[in-house]
């Protein structure tokens, strides 16, 4: 009798467990959800962030509140949904900016260990222009130009070490030249930069350059992807691969939660993040921000898939450039 009840012991500590993860995952969500953005108020991951949980919001069932944690260079809210417990009730907003920052050792948090993904929503091209009196005409004649004179084209970036970082540094890698990478504050600055002269090469987000690809102050150049996109005034701007530069990287936007998350709560999550994107309301979002250009959509899988395989790029060519922290 008493191995008996000591099996049966066994068992209900064994289950145990599981029938709490299964009891918490039927409650849920019984309370607001934290959408954590690791950057400022107002920006344009910021705005995402808002206009998609508020389409969420009605399937999953409970409002999602957007947090902003801006500090250290997404580090702050890395580390703010890190605190949080694995119960679905904090959502982690990712770009680039967050396998970047472990790519280059600048948080003791290992982003891609420690968190895991809901799904990919929105992919942006990047796009290379110059102004309009510019003497090249062409991504031959600046690429041309930059081999036989390393480092005297100036390219202009929101900072140093991140994605405008990477992508300029990595286009010029993949022609086989290098510019000078001039790092600003903010885009309105860089913006400022290009149409003051300071600057002889624009790269930006397709709805960023449109503005001044419509105004006829910028040229286009080249679309960095592979193929050409689908914007009546950008019908002549080549990719990148079709004039034989191998490099494709864009920006993207995300969601992940904590590693540990009850999986009936992260299915809950992905269910209604996959009803949002297929909403409606949310498609005339894409199309106003000019982010329906490319396909956005990444299932979990396939999202930790491009992860990891990004995080290997970004390694390299930080290492290269010496901005990973020993």
């Amino acid at each position: 009798m008493t191995k008996w009840l000591a099996a049966v012991a066994g068992v209900i500590t064994a289950v145990g467990p599981v029938f709490c993860g299964m009891a918490q995952a039927a409650e849920y969500p019984r309370r607001a959800v934290e959408m954590v953005v690791p950057f400022g108020a107002g920006g344009a991951s910021d705005v995402f962030a808002r206009q998609f949980s508020e389409i969420a919001s009605k399937y999953l069932g409970a409002p999602i509140t957007v947090v902003n944690k801006g500090g250290a260079g997404t580090i702050e809210g890395l580390a703010y949904a890190y605190s949080a417990p694995a119960d679905g009730y904090t959502i982690l907003e990712v770009t680039p900016s967050l396998p970047i920052v472990e790519a280059q050792n600048r948080s003791s948090i290992k982003f891609r260990a420690e968190f895991e993904p809901i799904m990919r929503v929105q992919a942006d091209v990047q796009l290379i222009g110059v102004p309009k009196d510019s003497p090249f005409q062409t991504i031959e004649d600046l690429v041309a130009f930059g081999k036989e004179n390393p480092k005297k084209l100036k390219i202009g970036g929101i900072s140093p070490g991140g994605l405008d970082d990477y992508i300029a540094h990595g286009f010029a890698k993949a022609a086989g030249f290098e510019w000078n990478y001039i790092p600003y504050k903010g885009s309105s600055v860089m913006k400022a930069a290009v149409l003051g002269g300071e600057l002889d090469v624009y790269q930006d987000k397709l709805i960023s350059f449109m503005s001044l690809v419509e105004s006829g102050d910028i040229r286009p150049l080249v679309v960095i992807s592979d193929q050409r996109i689908d914007v009546p005034e950008l019908k002549d701007a080549p990719s990148s691969v079709e004039k034989g530069i191998d490099f494709t990287q864009g920006s993207w936007r995300g969601f992940v939660v904590k590693r540990g998350t009850p999986e009936e709560i992260k299915a809950k999550i992905i269910d209604a993040f996959e009803q949002a994107y297929a909403d409606p309301a949310y498609k005339e979002v894409e199309k106003q921000q000019m982010t329906n250009i490319l396909p956005g959509h990444l299932a979990s899988d396939e999202f930790e898939t491009l992860l990891d395989e990004e995080f290997e790029h970004f390694r390299a060519m930080f290492e290269e450039l010496g901005q990973v922290k020993k």
